[in-house]
């Protein structure tokens, strides 16, 4: 899809910004996902495996979780959507009763999704707690002193 001329005028903005702080520009894909990094040192795994790790870590500290699953397909009766859109890939309840969903990637980093983004903002204004893990050391690290 072709950028409006509004939209190229904010980017152009947001670089002259940034720059004038001495900082570098954001830059965002053209669907709006941003990349993400693990923010301690994990290994390198695909998605799959960090969401397995994951399941089994939350299993072994008697969290109540649930595994999410989104998509849209031909089901049967026509093309349908199922799903929360952007929601985590397991949602679940902690101990104290606050809502977290865990967004698992892969460990050398992944890419967050313009609906991701907007979910993690809605779970974090409404008190819950939004987790992007990209190995279970990470997970570790967030969850710690709340389980």
């Amino acid at each position: 899809m072709k950028k409006t001329k509004a939209q190229k005028l904010n980017e152009a903005f947001i670089v002259y910004k940034a720059e004038q702080q001495g900082q570098r520009p954001s830059r965002r894909a053209k669907d709006g996902s941003i990349p993400t990094h693990p923010t301690v040192p994990v290994a390198h795994i695909p998605e799959s495996e960090v969401l397995a790790q994951c399941l089994t870590w939350l299993k072994k500290h008697r969290v109540f979780y649930d595994r999410h699953e989104c998509g849209a397909g031909d089901l049967g009766y026509g093309y349908a959507r199922y799903g929360i859109k952007g929601a985590g890939d397991i949602i679940g309840i902690l101990p104290s009763g606050r809502h977290f969903e865990v967004e698992c990637k892969a460990g050398k980093g992944g890419r967050l999704s313009k609906e991701q983004q907007d979910r993690m903002r809605d779970v974090r204004l409404a008190g819950g707690i939004y987790i992007v893990a990209h190995g279970v050391t990470e997970l570790e690290d967030c969850m710690r002193g709340l389980v």
